[in-house]
């Protein structure tokens, strides 16, 4: 919406919205999709609108990217990371928050960032390989949309800022399955 109408009373409570996620203690390591989802939110909303926010929060939220999102996300060992290599809907959700948040800091951790793209690119097939051969989806209509939407939101920012989606829309099935939702 400031995009939009370049309201400033939007701007102030995006401003407050991410000064106060970026305020909690964490985000729940212990249900990774919470810190997917909010990893999201705070990278699309720097993304979007970081050149009219104020500076400290910019660093503010990328600095929370790193330390309550991607940080966590290499916990292999804690509790309920099952999705770093499971082939439902987590997968898509927590690769694609990570992907998002990765690209956000990319410009003061691009290590962190690369190694955390890779690792999607790499894991990430395994959601959609439930998608073949021809688009129905094995978790039912609401975690289709839930996961796919994810995976969406992967290729989508891959491609802007990269150019490409190294191969997520080519999937077997995966562009298909939009008939499986509607069936």
């Amino acid at each position: 919406v400031y995009r939009i109408d370049k309201s400033q009373e939007i701007l102030e409570r995006i401003d407050a919205e991410v000064q106060a996620v970026c305020a909690f203690e964490d985000w729940n390591p212990q249900h990774f999709l919470d810190i997917a989802e909010m990893s999201f939110a705070v990278a699309l909303a720097t993304d979007w609108v970081g050149k009219w926010l104020p500076k400290e929060t910019v660093k503010l939220a990328k600095n929370s990217l790193i330390e309550k999102g991607i940080k966590p996300s290499f916990n292999e060992t804690g509790t309920r990371m099952f999705w770093i290599n499971s082939t439902n809907n987590w997968n898509a959700v927590c690769h694609g928050g990570m992907i998002t948040a990765s690209l956000v800091i990319a410009d003061v951790n691009p290590e962190l960032a690369a190694k955390t793209i890779a690792r999607a690119l790499d894991k990430l097939p395994n959601s959609l390989k439930e998608y073949a051969p021809d688009g129905i989806y094995p978790e039912g209509p609401t975690y289709w949309s839930y996961g796919t939407s994810y995976s969406v939101i992967a290729s989508n920012t891959l491609s802007t800022a990269l150019g490409s989606d190294f191969g997520i829309s080519q999937s077997p099935g995966f562009m298909e399955s939009v008939n499986f939702l509607l069936q």
